[in-house]
């Protein structure tokens, strides 16, 4: 045999090896490319003010922390993609449209939608409910939030920027890691009518 098919043999072999990583890869570039640059047209569309999801995930936090007892209060400002909140009577945070939590879906759902394995239909159940999880992780982080920078005004930097953001991707990978176990599973947890 001729080094060349041989060589071309092993390429073939190498190229089959990865296949099913290659095509995962290339779905999850794909879902996520589209998912962010409607996500991006969407928050164009709404500038200066800030965008629906933004101001409803605002208001998601003020009524949760008003149901704790905690003194929030909301406010629009002219002509910024914000919501300003109160706390105490005071000044607290703003919120941005990095704050509601939509990019981190996003990440999750295409991940999810990506990677197939035996329980693909699972991801009818099991899409709202990691993001109605990832929802309520960031309703708990901007709460902490909007206290840390109140009692602890020094120490808001790190917890924005580092600690929740590291937390609440370690949650995402914590979803993707059972998401890849239900499709490794044999067992079906969605029934699928084909098969009766």
């Amino acid at each position: 045999m001729s080094e060349g098919k041989k060589e071309n043999e092993n390429t073939e072999s190498i190229i089959q090896r990865f296949k099913p990583t290659l095509n995962f890869l290339i779905r999850f570039g794909l879902i996520y490319g589209i998912g962010s640059l409607l996500y991006s047209l969407f928050i164009a569309h709404h500038d200066p003010k800030p965008d629906p999801i933004t101001t409803l995930v605002s208001k998601n936090v003020a009524y949760t922390m008003n149901a704790f007892g905690q003194k929030v209060e909301l406010y629009d400002v002219e002509e910024d993609p914000y919501v300003g909140v109160m706390y105490l009577d005071h000044y607290s945070v703003s919120i941005y449209e990095g704050c509601n939590g939509l990019a981190v879906m996003i990440l999750f759902v295409a991940f999810v939608v990506a990677f197939r394995g035996a329980n693909t239909n699972a991801m009818v159940w099991f899409i709202p409910l990691g993001i109605l999880m990832i929802h309520l992780f960031n309703l708990l982080r901007l709460g902490l939030l909007i206290v840390i920078n109140h009692y602890y005004t020094s120490m808001f930097h790190f917890y924005h920027k580092f600690l929740f953001t590291g937390i609440i991707y370690i949650f995402v990978l914590l979803l993707w890691v059972i998401w890849v176990r239900l499709q490794q599973s044999k067992l079906p947890l969605v029934s699928d009518k084909k098969s009766s």
